[in-house]
Parts: C-alpha cells; structure tokens; sequence
C-alpha cells in the first residue's frame, strides 16, 4: 500500500514538472486593450528610430524614410508611429495635441505633427542675402 502511495506522488510531481507554466509579470499595470509595448516587436519595414516620442521612454517612436513611410514624410512635420489602433491612448494623445492619422501599417498607427510652416522667412532670406554671400 505505502508503495503504491509513492508511485502516485511520483507520477504526480513528474506531471507536474512536464506541465507549461505561463510566468506573470508582476509589474504589469496596463489596463485592457492597453498594448504592451515592451513585447511589441517594431516592423523594420517602418525605419523606427529613437527611444521614445514625445520623451524617452513613451511608447510612440519617429519613422524614417522606407518604402512604407515615403509618401507620408513632410519637411514640416515629424512622421510619429505608436503601436496600436488609433483610439488607443498614446496615438489618440498625439492627435489631440494636433497631430493627424495619415495611416496604419503593419500594427502601428502613423501620425503626422506639423512642425510649422518649413519655409517661413525664405523669401526675405532671398529678399537680404547675408553680407558674405555671392550676389
């Protein structure tokens, strides 16, 4: 009897051992539907760059130039993704700030924010050239 006894919590600590855990994160405080940009893998294809947008650490990154990108890229605007759809919370604070969706690929939201106007004072540049420059 006591044999059988050991055989039982044998088998038992074996099944134990062969059953897949899932860890937890301990320090999880994202609310549901909040996406988990710590394991979000960034698309290569989107020429992510920086550590953070607007400040390190913030889930949105600034996009680069790619194939995916090259259309949405303006020289008075900073092309920003955030992963997510765009009523998620850091892509929708990035839009009330003044930001505008142009388009979503592969899992982020891209969003233009204007900069200002990125020929502002060209014309009287021209207008007064600099003492040292060629007439």
């Amino acid at each position: 009897m006591l044999f059988r006894h050991f055989i039982a919590v044998g088998l038992l600590a074996l099944l134990a051992a062969c059953t897949p855990s899932t860890p937890k994160q301990q320090n999880d405080t994202s609310e549901p539907g909040t996406p988990a940009t710590e394991s979000f893998a960034w698309p290569a294809a989107l020429n992510p760059f920086g550590d953070g947008y607007p400040k390190a650490g913030d889930p949105c990154r600034r996009l680069g130039e790619s194939a995916l990108t090259v259309n949405l890229l303006d020289d008075s605007a900073i092309l920003v993704g955030c992963p997510g759809a765009p009523a998620d919370s850091a892509a929708a604070a990035l839009v009330t700030a003044g930001g505008k969706v142009v388009g979503e690929a592969q899992g982020v939201t891209m969003i233009s924010i204007p900069q200002g106007d990125a020929n502002a004072g060209m014309a009287e540049a021209a207008a007064n050239p600099a003492p040292n420059q060629p007439q």
